[in-house]
C-alpha cells in the first residue's frame, strides 16, 4: 500500500482569488492585486519549487501600467514555468449574462494580452467563481484555443457531475472540464488534510487530481505554512506524490492515462438564481452597451472600406474592455457593494458609451454625407442587421409645429405617418446591413395614405390584423389576444400582469430555486387611457400601484405588423420584494424554450427561474377557435432582463429584485442600521409579444435583435455625393451576422455568424462593396455553429478565409 501510493499524484494549485470589485472598491482591488503578487514574488524567492497560477488580463494590464518592476518579474517567472498563466480572459465574468461575442472578446482580447507580453498560449479556461456555465461555452472556447475548462459553480451539492468530464456544446464540440474537490480558497494553515481529501476524490481511472489552496477574495494567496506543508506531505510515505502543480500539468498527465472521459452536453447550472435579476441597472448597461458596440463595429467598417475613413481601433479596444471588466461576475450579478457601482462601474460604462457613440455617429455620419440627397430634409434609417426589416419606428422631429408634413419613402411614395408627442411614427423598410433614404415635406392638403389604416382602437381595445387586444377596464390586466392569424386565443388567464413576490433571500438568493410566494398584484389607478389611435399605431396607457410603488403601461399595436409592443415604467419603493410579469398562454404540453449566448436551450417548464438572453418562448398544443389542435407559442421579447420562469404555459419574466446591497446569508439585517436596497426609483423596460406555430426559432431570434438593436434614424440636409453601392446578402434566414470589424494586425474585415435554430444549411453570402468588389460565397454551417470569416482586399478581388475566434 505504502510503495503503490506514490503512483498517484496530487497536484497542488496554488492561487489568490482576487474579485477586482467586490465588498470593496476598484482601488482596494488594485492594492489588493499588487500586495498579494509582491508576495508570491517573495514565496518564489524563497522556495524555488513553488509555482503559483493565475488569470484575469484586466489585472495584469493593471501591474503592467502602474508597477513595472513587479511586471518584469513576473515575466521572468512566467518564462521560468513557476508562475501560470490561466483562463485567457480579460476577467472571470458571470458566464450566463454576457451576449456570445462577449464571450469571444473575453478570448480575443485575453488571449491576445498574453500572448505579446508573455509569449503564453494559455490553454486553460478558468472561472472559478462565476455562477454558472451557459450550454454554448465549449464551443466558444475551442474555438479560442482553450481546451480545458476549470470551475467550481455549481456546488457538488447544486448539481451532481463527474470530477472530470468532456463538457460539449450543441454543436458538438468539448473541452475537458474539471470540478475539482474542496473550493478554490483554503485557510493560512496546513493542508495535509485538504490534500489527503483531495486525494480520496480523485477521478475515476487517473492516478492525478488536482487541490486548490491559498488565501483568497479579498487575495492573499498561499502562506509560507500551506507551502510548508505540501512539502512536508510529499515526503510523507504514506501520502501519494504532492507537487507544486499547475491545471495544464494535471490535464496533460490525465489525458495521457485515459480519454474516454464521460460527456456532459448541458448547461452547468445553477448557483445563486437571484444573480440573474439584481441590480437592474447594471443588466441594462451591459445589454446597451453590447449593442452600442457591435453597431458601432459594423459601420465603422462599412466605411473604413467603402469610403477609406480611417476605422477607430483603438477606441472601440478600450471601450470593449471597460464592458469586459464590467461582465467581472460579482459586478454583472448585481452583488457588490453600491459605493462600487456609483463610484467605478458608472465611470467604465460612460467612457465605453461616449466611445462607441463618436465612432457610430462618425461613421454614419460619413455615410451621410456621401450620398447624393434631394434639397430639403432628408432621414437616412440605418439598419444594423443581415435582415430586411420592415417596423415601425419613431423619430424625433427638429422643431415643433410639424403637424402638417408627410413622410416619403425611397420610392416618392407617401407612407401613412402619425404625430405623436412632437415625434412622427411610421413603418419603416430598410435593406439588410444598409440604408434607405426617406424624406420629410411639408402636406399640402392632399388625401393621405392614413386614412387606410388596418387599426381599430378605443380605452379597452385595438385590433390591427393579426391581433385584437382586450383590456380589462377593472384591472388594467390584458383579459384578452385573440390571434386572427391563427384562429387562437393567446391568453389563458389574464396577461401583462404585475406581481409582487415576498423574497426575504439575500443579494444572491442562496438556495432558492424559485420565486413563488406571490403577496399581491398592481391594482389600476384610474381607468385605461386611449393616448393614440393610429393611423400608424394605436397605444393604449393603464396605470397601476401596489404599496409605495407605481407603474406606467403603454400598450401598442402597430398597422400591418405582427406583434405586440409593451413599455413600461416602473417607480419602485420596496424592500425584500420581487416583482415579475405574467402571461399565461393558452396550450398544453409546454416545451420552454430559452435564448442563451449564440444559442438556445430547452429547460423543463417547473417554474424554476432560470438565465437567459433576450427571448423566452413556451410552445406546445393549442386548439383553434374551430376545434383543430395545432402546434402554436408564443416568444417575449425584452431590452435589458435576464432572469424568467415558466411554469406550465405560463410565461413570467423578472423585472426586480430589491435585496439589501451585497448583503451574504447567513448575516441578518440589524434593525437598528440603515441599509441601501437594489432598484429603489424610476426604471424603464420594454418588451414584446410575438406568436408563431411550428417552424419559429429564427423569428424570435430576429425579433430579439429588431427590439435590441433598432433602425437608427440620421437628419440630413440635401446634398451633392454619389451612390455608394453596399450589400451584404446572407441566406437562409438561420444565419445571424453578430460581427463585422477591422482584423487586429491588417486592414482586413472580420465577419462573424452563427447558426441559431439547430438545423446544418449551406449558407450562401453575397457581398458588394463599391463599383467592382463582389463575391459569391457557399458556406456549409453545422447547427449552432459559430463562424469567423476574414475578408481581404486583393486588387479587384474579395478574398475570402475562415478563421477562428481571436479575431
Amino acid at each position: 500500500m505504502n510503495d503503490s501510493i506514490k503512483d498517484f499524484t496530487v497536484h497542488m494549485i496554488g492561487n489568490a482569488h482576487i474579485d477586482p470589485i467586490w465588498l470593496w472598491r476598484m482601488r482596494e482591488g488594485y492594492e489588493v492585486v499588487i500586495n498579494t503578487c509582491r508576495t508570491v514574488l517573495q514565496l518564489m524567492r524563497e522556495y524555488p519549487g513553488f509555482i503559483f497560477s493565475r488569470s484575469s488580463a484586466a489585472t495584469y494590464k493593471w501591474i503592467e501600467e502602474n508597477e513595472p518592476e513587479m511586471f518584469e518579474e513576473i515575466r521572468e517567472r512566467v518564462k521560468e514555468g513557476r508562475w501560470n498563466i490561466v483562463n485567457g480572459w480579460w476577467v472571470q465574468p458571470d458566464c450566463n449574462i454576457p451576449c456570445g461575442e462577449s464571450f469571444v472578446r473575453h478570448s480575443l482580447y485575453g488571449k491576445r494580452y498574453f500572448m505579446e507580453k508573455f509569449g503564453v498560449d494559455v490553454k486553460v479556461g478558468y472561472n472559478v467563481d462565476s455562477f454558472g456555465h451557459c450550454a454554448t461555452l465549449p464551443q466558444i472556447l475551442k474555438k479560442s484555443g482553450l481546451d480545458y475548462y476549470v470551475f467550481f459553480r455549481p456546488k457538488p451539492n447544486e448539481k451532481e457531475l463527474p470530477p472530470l468530464f468532456w463538457w460539449q456544446s450543441p454543436d458538438g464540440s468539448r473541452v475537458l472540464a474539471c470540478r475539482p474537490p474542496h473550493h478554490y480558497n483554503s485557510g493560512p494553515d496546513e493542508l495535509e488534510e485538504r490534500i489527503w481529501e483531495a486525494f480520496q476524490q480523485r477521478p475515476e481511472g487517473i492516478r492525478e487530481v488536482m487541490c486548490f489552496y491559498g488565501v483568497g477574495d479579498h487575495g492573499g494567496g498561499p502562506t509560507r505554512r500551506n507551502i510548508e506543508s505540501i512539502i512536508k506531505a510529499d515526503e510523507r510515505p504514506d501520502y501519494p506524490r504532492v507537487i507544486f502543480s499547475t491545471p495544464d500539468g494535471f490535464f496533460g498527465r490525465a489525458l495521457l492515462q485515459k480519454r474516454d472521459f464521460p460527456v456532459v452536453a448541458e448547461e452547468l447550472q445553477y448557483h445563486s438564481r437571484g444573480c440573474y435579476t439584481a441590480y437592474s441597472k447594471v443588466k441594462r448597461q451591459n445589454r446597451r452597451a453590447e449593442c452600442l458596440l457591435l453597431t458601432a463595429e459594423k459601420f465603422s467598417s462599412i466605411v473604413f472600406w467603402l469610403l477609406g475613413k480611417p476605422y477607430p481601433h483603438e477606441e472601440l479596444t478600450k471601450a470593449w474592455q471597460n464592458v469586459l471588466f464590467c461582465q467581472f461576475h460579482d459586478i454583472l450579478a448585481g452583488t457588490c457593494i453600491k459605493e462600487a457601482y456609483d463610484g467605478d462601474v458608472d465611470k467604465l460604462y460612460d467612457e465605453a458609451f461616449s466611445l462607441a457613440r463618436r465612432a457610430l455617429d462618425d461613421a454614419l455620419k460619413s455615410i451621410a454625407g456621401s450620398l447624393r440627397l434631394p434639397e430639403g430634409e432628408n432621414l437616412i434609417l440605418f439598419n444594423p442587421m443581415n435582415w430586411e426589416r420592415k417596423e415601425g419606428v419613431e423619430i424625433e422631429l427638429k422643431s415643433e409645429g410639424n403637424r402638417g408634413i408627410k413622410v416619403v419613402n425611397p420610392f416618392g411614395v407617401e407612407v401613412p405617418s402619425q404625430i405623436s408627442d412632437g415625434k412622427v411614427l411610421f413603418i419603416a423598410e430598410t435593406p439588410a446591413m444598409g440604408w434607405s433614404i426617406y424624406r420629410i415635406e411639408e402636406a399640402k392638403g392632399e388625401k393621405r395614405p392614413g386614412e387606410l389604416s388596418g387599426l381599430s382602437a378605443s380605452a379597452t381595445g385595438m385590433d390591427n390584423e393579426y391581433y385584437a387586444v382586450r383590456i380589462d377596464p377593472r384591472t388594467g390586466f390584458i383579459s384578452s389576444i385573440p390571434d386572427k392569424a391563427r384562429n387562437v386565443e393567446m391568453l389563458s388567464g389574464p396577461g401583462n400582469v404585475p406581481i409582487v413576490i415576498d423574497d426575504p433571500s439575500d443579494t444572491w438568493s442562496h438556495g432558492v430555486d424559485a420565486y413563488r410566494s406571490e403577496i399581491g398584484r398592481f391594482t389600476i389607478d384610474g381607468e385605461p387611457e386611449l393616448v393614440e389611435s393610429g393611423p400608424v399605431r394605436a397605444r393604449i396607457r393603464v396605470r397601476s400601484r401596489w404599496g409605495d410603488s407605481t407603474i406606467e403601461t403603454l400598450i401598442s399595436l402597430w398597422d400591418g405588423l405582427p406583434m405586440l409592443d409593451f413599455q413600461m415604467k416602473i417607480d419602485w419603493h420596496e424592500r425584500h420584494k420581487m416583482l415579475k410579469l405574467s402571461f399565461p398562454i393558452n396550450i398544453s404540453d409546454p416545451i420552454a424554450t430559452y435564448e442563451v449566448p449564440y444559442g438556445n436551450t430547452t429547460r423543463e417548464p417547473n417554474g424554476n427561474e432560470e438565465p437567459h438572453q433576450r427571448w423566452i418562448d413556451v410552445t406546445g398544443k393549442a386548439i383553434t377557435l374551430n376545434g383543430e389542435e395545432i402546434t402554436y407559442g408564443v416568444s417575449l421579447i425584452n431590452d435589458c432582463k435576464y432572469g424568467s420562469d415558466i411554469r406550465g404555459g405560463e410565461m413570467r419574466l423578472s423585472l426586480i429584485r430589491s435585496p439589501i446591497y451585497a448583503f451574504h446569508d447567513p448575516a441578518v439585517p440589524d434593525p437598528n442600521k440603515s441599509y441601501d436596497y437594489l432598484d429603489q426609483g424610476v426604471q424603464v423596460v420594454r418588451y414584446r409579444l410575438i406568436s408563431h406555430t411550428a417552424e419559429w426559432i429564427e423569428g424570435s431570434v430576429r425579433e430579439g435583435f429588431n427590439l435590441n438593436y433598432p433602425i437608427i434614424p440620421i437628419f440630413e440636409e440635401g446634398h451633392d455625393g454619389s451612390h455608394p453601392l453596399f450589400s451584404l446578402k446572407v441566406r437562409p434566414g438561420n444565419l445571424v451576422v453578430t460581427t463585422l470589424k477591422r482584423a487586429e494586425d491588417d486592414e482586413s474585415l472580420i465577419l462573424r455568424l452563427y447558426e441559431c435554430a439547430g438545423r446544418s444549411v449551406i449558407a450562401t453570402l453575397d457581398f458588394r462593396w463599391g463599383d467592382t468588389l463582389r463575391c459569391h460565397l457557399e458556406i456549409p454551417f453545422g447547427r449552432y455553429e459559430i463562424k469567423t470569416l476574414k475578408l481581404t482586399r486583393d486588387g479587384g478581388e474579395l478574398k475570402v478565409t475562415e478563421t477562428d475566434l481571436l479575431e
